[in-house]
C-alpha cells in the first residue's frame, strides 16, 4: 500500500510503498508540496513504472542502493540498502511489479522527528 507521511514539523508530504507488515520498499525522492501533489505522483509513479530506468549504485560504504528515474532524474528511491547487487535488483524487481496495483492510503500519517542534530566530535589533543 502507498502511504503517504510528513512529519509534524514540515508541511512537505512524502509518499511511501509498504508491505503488510509495515516494512517500506520505496518511497518518493523529493519532498511534495501538498497531500494532493502527492497523489499525483503516485498515480504517475504507478502508471509509468515500467517505463522508468532502474539505477543500481555502490555506497562509499559498500552497499547497494537502488533508483528508478525519469530522463535521468531519480524519481523513486530504495528504502534502506543492500549488501549484495543481486538483492538491490531483485528489491527494485519487486517495486516495480507491486507498485502498479498497490493501493493508496486515503489518510496522511503524521510523524514526529526522532533524530537528533548531528554534533561535531572535537579531536583529543
Amino acid at each position: 500500500m502507498f502511504q503517504l507521511y510528513r512529519f509534524s514539523d514540515d508541511d512537505a508530504v512524502w509518499w511511501r510503498l509498504v508491505s503488510p507488515n509495515g516494512r517500506g520498499f520505496a518511497r518518493s525522492t523529493a519532498a511534495l508540496p501538498t497531500s494532493a501533489v502527492a497523489r499525483e505522483s503516485v498515480d504517475a509513479v504507478r502508471a509509468s513504472v515500467g517505463a522508468l530506468v532502474p539505477v543500481l549504485r555502490l555506497t562509499t560504504t559498500h552497499r547497494w542502493q537502488w533508483f528508478l528515474t525519469a530522463d535521468d532524474a531519480p524519481v523513486v528511491q530504495g528504502i534502506g540498502d543492500q549488501d549484495r547487487r543481486v538483492r538491490c535488483a531483485h528489491a527494485c524487481r519487486n517495486f516495480v511489479l507491486l507498485a502498479p496495483d498497490a493501493q493508496v492510503d486515503p489518510t496522511v500519517t503524521t510523524y514526529r522527528r526522532t533524530s537528533a542534530p548531528v554534533v561535531a566530535r572535537r579531536s583529543g589533543t
